[in-house]
């Protein structure tokens, strides 16, 4: 943090410098241009007087009269700049000395913050690379020890299998009950135990005890030498991060707030000398825009030919603007001309459909669906009824029909056609004729992206309700879904909860509903041809129209009932819509 914070005295510093160098520069230019501009206007005034003096005598002579008033005052005031810019000189220059003075300082204080730093990573990258072989040594330690651990289970349950099959008779079918009943314990426990290590073990599948105990005696070994190892790398870690915590990093972080205190002094020196010299180039300007007592600036001389120095206010003071106003209300009286002083008339500018389009979109995508009917002043969403149509003017022969996607490419591009403008999109145009899928792919991700779902979370519970996800795949249709059967109550509870349920529904949401489950009625009506009976339907739109809840384990479930009932649905529309 200390090191950070003297890298942030020093980048003050270095602005500090950047603002010292940009500075003389803006004064330098300033001076230049204002020396230039003083040189220019002094060579136009000559001019103009050398032309008043060769001037003819008549209407003219008042407005001369007040331009030599206003020349002497002027000359006045162009000489004054012109010690303006001597002034700023004098400031830029002093300015390019702080900055080099101060850049010199800050390349000498970054050497010693460099060192500090190199001596603290050094010692960090020393401790890092310790604790890294620390780390290696532990690993080893505990593998070996893991090995022995492993070992010596294997070879424990090796001697009670032995044991076991003994007391056994041999294991064969004369064995007894209570043989039989001691051998499936012992076959238990060995499985028990030995799938902890099976998989690490299997290259010592088959081996004899002796060679169990063998490899025992030598992991045991290795496990001891590792530990020894680990335990002096830990020791030398330990002595070396006292030795860096305790010594070295206090001396660093001291002899960093040193730096940090001198660069910041230093820093608040340089501008303290920066505000005294800026300052005194400002009392330089006031003294030569206004000298004290009437005196002349005290860092000019004023040429021996002009006339007593007086203020800037008083140069001002001596024009006399009557004169002037009046000589220029007579050159503009005999340059004459009418002026054109009816209204300019307001002529909008008349935008491209495509360009009203971007200007004023109206978004159906993650729109609510009361907000985007509302606006639009349609019934049902216009995406809907478009694709609907699509789909039954030249889709329903093709085979499986909305559970085929479209290429993104092409989705993305429908989409956001829609996204513009629904009322503006064609699906009966060439461009989409045969590209039914994307058709059908947009519709499907509108459901899928509308806030809160087609159907409210709370009469989608309440619909959800009559399906389990367990339950017969039955679908009676509507043909048989008043038959004389057992099952009749349950039907007509069903229908009628149902029912009920989309009643409930908020009016554009319930209009939607009843839109798109007649749409699906005409698509499965031609489900030889394309494949999409109710089941397939609410396979495809069940998660579409009644999405899975939040909880991720209960997401198969959700999907199986909302299946069962968009396919509940198609097979008993009318009966439910009826009752609605």
């Amino acid at each position: 943090m200390l090191l950070e914070r003297s890298r942030t005295s020093l980048m003050s510093c270095k602005e500090t410098v950047v603002f010292f160098k940009n500075r003389a520069r803006v004064e330098e230019e300033y001076s230049r241009s204002m020396q230039k501009l003083v040189q220019t206007t002094l060579k136009t005034m000559d001019h103009h007087h050398q032309g008043n003096k060769a001037g003819d005598a008549g209407p003219a002579t008042t407005a001369m009269a007040a331009a030599t008033t206003q020349q002497a005052a002027w000359q006045r005031l162009v000489e004054a700049h012109e010690t303006l810019a001597s002034n700023r000189m004098k400031f830029s220059i002093t300015l390019n000395e702080m900055s080099e003075y101060l850049n010199s300082y800050v390349k000498t204080k970054e050497n010693v913050r460099r060192k500090l730093k190199d001596t603290e990573q050094r010692y960090q990258k020393a401790i890092e690379e310790t604790e890294a072989l620390l780390e290696k040594a532990r690993i080893k330690y505990e593998m070996q020890s893991s090995e022995w651990e492993k070992l010596l289970v294997k070879s424990g349950n090796s001697k009670a299998e032995n044991s076991g099959g003994t007391n056994g008779g041999g294991g064969g079918p004369s064995t007894g009950a209570g043989g039989t009943q001691n051998a499936m314990a012992a076959l238990s426990k060995t499985k028990n135990v030995g799938s902890a290590v099976s998989g690490i073990f299997s290259k010592h599948k088959g081996a004899t005890q002796e060679s169990l105990e063998r490899m025992g005696q030598e992991a045991g070994v290795k496990a001891k030498v590792a530990n020894e190892a680990y335990k002096r790398l830990l020791n030398q870690t330990n002595a070396m991060r006292r030795d860096f915590y305790d010594v070295q990093l206090p001396k660093i972080l001291a002899s960093v707030m040193g730096l940090i205190e001198e660069v910041d002094q230093f820093l608040k020196f340089s501008l303290g000398k920066y505000a005294y010299t800026y300052e005194s180039a400002v009392l330089a300007d006031a003294i030569t825009l206004k000298p004290i007592d009437g005196g002349g600036s005290s860092s000019t001389e004023a040429p021996a030919s002009a006339a007593p120095v007086v203020g800037m206010v008083e140069m001002v003071g001596a024009i006399d603007t009557k004169a002037d106003l009046d000589a220029h209300l007579q050159i503009t009286a005999r340059s004459g001309g009418r002026i054109n002083r009816a209204s300019i008339p307001y002529k909008e500018y008349e935008m491209s459909t495509r360009a009203r389009l971007y200007a004023n979109p109206k978004p159906i995508f993650g729109v609510p669906l009361d907000m985007q009917l509302a606006r639009d002043k349609h019934p049902v969403p216009m995406i809907l009824a478009k694709c609907a149509d699509a789909v039954e003017a030249f889709g329903l022969h093709n085979e499986g029909i909305y559970r085929q996607s479209g290429q993104n490419s092409q989705v993305n591009k429908l989409r956001n056609e829609f996204d513009l403008d629904a009322e503006h999109v064609d699906l009966r145009s060439n461009a989409y004729v045969g590209d039914i899928n994307t058709i059908t792919s947009v519709l499907k991700m509108y459901l899928r992206e509308l806030p809160g779902g087609l159907i409210p979370p709370a009469q989608r519970a309440a619909m959800l309700t009559y399906f389990l996800a367990d339950e017969p795949d039955s679908a009676p249709s509507e043909a048989t879904a008043y038959s004389h059967s057992d099952d009749d109550l349950e039907m007509v509870q069903k229908i009628s909860g149902l029912a009920e349920a989309i009643r409930n529904l908020p009016v554009p949401n319930r209009n939607t509903v009843a839109y798109l489950f007649a749409h699906l009625d005409k698509v499965q009506a031609f489900q030889e041809f394309n494949m999409m009976n109710a089941e397939n339907l609410g396979i495809v739109f069940g998660p579409t129209i009644a999405p899975p809840g939040a909880n991720p384990v209960d997401a198969a479930t959700d999907i199986r009932r909302s299946t069962k009932l968009v396919r509940f649905i198609l097979n008993n529309r009318r009966a439910i819509f009826e009752a609605v």
